[in-house]
């Protein structure tokens, strides 16, 4: 039976930017935190539930209150995803017994959180940085009305990535759900936006130590 454990966080303290092998689910129990991810910025607070699929790339930074967690090491296949949980005692009950039950049973639950909302230029340069894969920071940028030395520092504060990373761990994770799906490697590279099939395999091994030919499969 997978077991649930406790982590603990101190007041103002951060997390980098960082990756799991092996997805979970955290429970906030106390305090809170706001989570920095490709899909947005997220503010965590208690009775929410914060799930990570596999190899999944977030950051963390804690409030003045620190924040305790109970963290459910159970793989989860939708995804990444923040879930506002109905009965969160009953649900912290539930996953001090049966961490997968409880993950899974939270799960289902509709009430997904949305991000942060982000200044109206940052959505839109984003938006642009997957829409033109190829396109420079800079060209990008201007076209938003701000440099490319304010991007850099805008997307590192709010998402933990500068523009480059956040194009990349975009086009990774997305080559990732695709070798996991059974997709080739070729055939991933190709449409997770890669320049080649090496390009994947040289940022795929960096991230998690596998080639895509090695990848785990869901």
């Amino acid at each position: 039976m997978t077991i649930a454990y406790e982590t603990r966080h101190e007041a103002g303290t951060s997390l980098p930017i960082h990756r799991h092998a092996r997805g979970y689910a955290a429970l906030v129990l106390e305090g809170g935190y706001e989570e920095l991810t490709v899909e947005g910025r997220f503010a965590c607070t208690p009775g929410m539930m914060v799930v990570h699929p596999d190899w999944h790339a977030h950051g963390d930074q804690f409030g003045r209150g620190g924040a305790v967690v109970l963290n459910l090491p159970a793989p989860l296949a939708d995804g990444f995803s923040v879930i506002r949980v109905a009965d969160p005692s009953a649900l912290e009950r539930l996953a001090r017994r049966d961490a997968a039950r409880a993950a899974h049973a939270a799960a289902e639950e509709a009430d997904r959180v949305l991000p942060l909302a982000a200044a109206e230029w940052l959505v839109a340069f984003t938006h642009l940085l997957a829409a033109k894969p190829w396109a420079p920071v800079e060209e990008l940028a201007a076209s938003c009305g701000v440099s490319a030395e304010h991007a850099a520092r805008a997307c590192k504060r709010w998402f933990g990535l500068g523009p480059v990373q956040l194009r990349k761990e975009r086009r990774l994770q997305t080559a990732i759900a695709l070798l996991r799906a059974g997709a080739s490697p070729a055939s991933a590279a190709q449409e997770a936006g890669f320049a080649d099939q090496p390009h994947l395999t040289r940022l795929l091994r960096q991230a998690t130590g596998y080639t895509p030919a090695r990848f785990p499969l869901a």
